[in-house]
């Protein structure tokens, strides 16, 4: 049966920076000005960045550094503390402390853990008509997570489905479908409770809705999360012999689940989490090619396939060296040289920068195709500040000055600390920019 659609805008949610005045509350703007008094305030996080020089993290409020009405610092020590830390950015925040001077304008030390409360999103408002970046990844996930916690199951697949059937995109071109599974996932670090918790929420889904296939998938995806955390992230020769029959055990179980249920095979989500599979499974080069080609003639488009591809093909895995780099060039020939094909190898290659120190220093990748893809998918996504911010750094870490150059004065105003990771490193980027290294 064709589940009704409910349109994309009454199932997602967006936190409304009129929720502070709500509550009664002051936001940051209204603050700034107390130096030397304690203050409450209540605001929306839009920018999270890590400070070398401080050896913490400063939240930035009503805007991103340089343009921010208020900075909060928070020590490295209660920031590991604090909820929903990895997924700050968007969310709206409760802190009390006192109002200070500082060189870069009205700053608020965090004394505590328990100065600072983390509020739900308001899932009553409307959403944004775009949706960019790590900030509205975040307050996506969350909006998810809410309703998953709420038991509100239906809203949760009827959105599945429309996101199947349209393909919706967030706005730098990435699939919001595959930021909808993301939202469950577990690392290998979250408790034994936490996974507790999932498992029993997922099975009262598929208690309410018999023959879920959403449901069928999150529970597949449990088991591929469950592998990796009995296996733990120590290098193979420190698993335990008990952790590697734990990691077969679940990777064997979420493969059971997806190959008794080939009607799964409409939602991208199921080669997607078969890849995570094949990788622990040690599948051989010529089955997982198999598999990468079934997942790409059902859905050409779908990023993560091309990713998780390419990871399996690193050295470390079960390639050569250059092998995933030979892959995206072989993947860019494919779409067309000089234009869609150089996006794809963009993406490819901004997939697996988290891999390397310096990836143009430490693999074959190469810069020249993968800028001229990033002015591709500019072109293509010209509203994406994420896509400015990546290429702006990409264009760093090359020492590409007179690209980088062209780029900045885009995104200074606003730059995106998702992806700058701190201060210090867009203020370097800056200087190479007009010449001073």
């Amino acid at each position: 049966m064709k589940l009704p659609f409910l349109g994309f805008a009454a199932v997602v949610v967006f936190v409304a920076a009129s929720a502070a005045a709500a509550e009664g509350l002051p936001d940051a703007t209204h603050v700034r000005e107390k130096v030397g008094q304690e203050v409450e305030f209540q605001d929306t996080v839009v920018a999270v960045s890590y400070s070398r020089t401080s050896k913490g993290y400063y939240l930035n409020f009503g805007a991103a550094f340089p343009a921010q009405a208020l900075s909060v610092w928070v020590s490295r020590e209660i920031y590991n503390r604090l909820p929903g830390r990895s997924v700050l950015v968007g969310r709206i925040v409760r802190i009390k402390g006192q109002i200070e001077s500082s060189s870069t304008g009205p700053l608020l030390k965090l004394a505590d853990r328990d100065a600072f409360q983390l509020l739900p999103v308001d899932d009553t408002a409307l959403t944004k008509s775009v949706l960019d970046g790590r900030m509205d990844r975040n307050q996506f996930a969350a909006a998810l997570q809410q309703k998953f916690a709420a038991e509100g199951f239906a809203t949760l697949e009827v959105l599945a489905e429309e996101l199947r059937q349209s393909r919706e995109r967030f706005s730098d071109g990435t699939w919001i479908s595959a930021a909808y599974y993301d939202a469950f996932a577990l690392g290998s670090r979250a408790s034994a409770k936490r996974y507790a918790a999932l498992a029993e929420k997922i099975s009262r889904w598929e208690a309410a809705r018999p023959g879920s296939l959403v449901a069928l998938l999150l529970k597949a995806g449990l088991h591929r999360d469950l592998a990796w955390k009995e296996r733990s992230d120590e290098f193979a020769p420190k698993v335990s012999p008990e952790q590697w029959a734990g990691f077969r055990r679940e990777l064997r179980a979420a493969r059971e689940l997806l190959e008794s249920h080939p009607a799964a095979k409409m939602y991208p989500e199921y080669f997607s989490i078969l890849q995570t599979i094949a990788l622990g499974q040690s599948w051989s080069k010529e089955e997982y090619m198999r598999l990468f080609t079934e997942a790409t003639a059902a859905e050409p488009d779908y990023f993560t396939f091309y990713f998780k591809t390419a990871f399996y093909l690193l050295p470390r895995w079960h390639g050569r060296k250059g092998e995933w780099e030979q892959f995206a060039e072989t993947q860019r020939q494919r779409r067309g040289a000089g234009a869609a094909g150089d996006g794809l190898y963009a993406r490819i290659a901004w997939s697996m920068n988290g891999n390397f120190g310096n990836i143009f220093k430490e693999s074959a990748v190469s810069w020249e195709v993968m800028a001229t893809g990033f002015e591709y998918l500019i072109r293509e996504h010209p509203e994406s500040r994420w896509l400015k911010n990546a290429y702006a750094n990409f264009a760093w870490r090359a020492d590409d000055r007179i690209r980088l150059a062209k780029v900045i004065p885009e995104i200074r105003s606003d730059p995106d600390m998702n992806i700058w990771v701190n201060l210090e490193n867009f203020g370097m980027a800056e200087r190479f920019a007009v010449g001073d290294r």
